[in-house]
């Protein structure tokens, strides 16, 4: 017969890895509203914007919006999120002035099994009802899924919105680094993507303290080199 003070011990034990283990499932289900300002360079464009996430009637809406004195730019992604499965329904991009022809919206149909886009490249594709595909939008809220989930190596397939092809990509946490934001020290996460298709190096820099909210992407390659960097943090859920 086990001793009463020790059936105690046990059953608080029990508590406390119950309670540890929902605050883990919590953390890594939930990805809360959030407002920030972001810096975009490119080889083509510099510009700054603000990428916010909403949730409404469960339903996930993330963008980004971005302006300066020549051109604006809207980028946006609706997706569900259940179970740590994220489904994609739309991908939007809208450029202005118009002349620039960038415009495109991608939907995603899981009744008829398709994937099609308009708009400045026009694509149908047959996909899996099951397959779990992301768009450059929203494959960052799964990246920060993963992290949350303690996953440190990890793919996810990412959908080529100018053709239509889903190409696996591979990550792995390559070390922290810190990083200065608004005069504070940040410990940061260093994820790297490797892409088998071609020679892009692409480096997030993920603060757990903030949410696990990115303070910096680089993304490097022969064709092009552009990179995002945290400004202002508007709201934090």
């Amino acid at each position: 017969m086990i001793p009463k003070a020790s059936c105690i011990i046990l059953m608080k034990f029990n508590l406390f890895l119950l309670i540890i283990f929902s605050i883990s499932n919590i953390n890594a289900e939930s990805i809360g509203e959030y407002s920030a300002k972001y810096s975009y360079i490119s080889d083509e464009i510099s510009i700054k914007g603000i990428r916010k996430l909403e949730i409404i009637d469960n339903q996930y809406l993330m963008n980004f919006k971005a302006k300066n004195l020549l051109a604006s730019m809207e980028i946006s992604s609706s997706f569900k999120i259940n179970n740590k499965i994220l489904k994609t329904n739309s991908y939007k991009i809208k450029v202005r002035p118009s002349f620039v022809n960038r415009d495109q919206r991608i939907k995603f149909d899981y009744d008829n099994k398709t994937i099609s886009s308009s708009g400045r490249e026009e694509w149908q594709k047959e996909i899996t009802i099951n397959d779990e595909i992301f768009d450059p939008l929203n494959a960052q809220i799964k990246i920060r899924i993963n992290l949350i989930s303690g996953l440190e190596n990890f793919s996810i397939n990412l959908l080529e919105i100018e053709s239509g092809e889903i190409e696996r990509n591979f990550y792995a946490v390559s070390g922290r680094e810190i990083l200065i934001f608004n005069e504070l020290e940040y410990e940061c996460i260093v994820l790297k993507r490797i892409r088998e298709s071609d020679a892009r190096e692409t480096l997030y820099y993920i603060a757990p303290s903030l949410n696990y909210m990115f303070l910096k992407i680089i993304d490097t390659g022969e064709d092009r080199n552009q990179s995002l960097e945290l400004l202002e943090i508007l709201s934090l859920g």
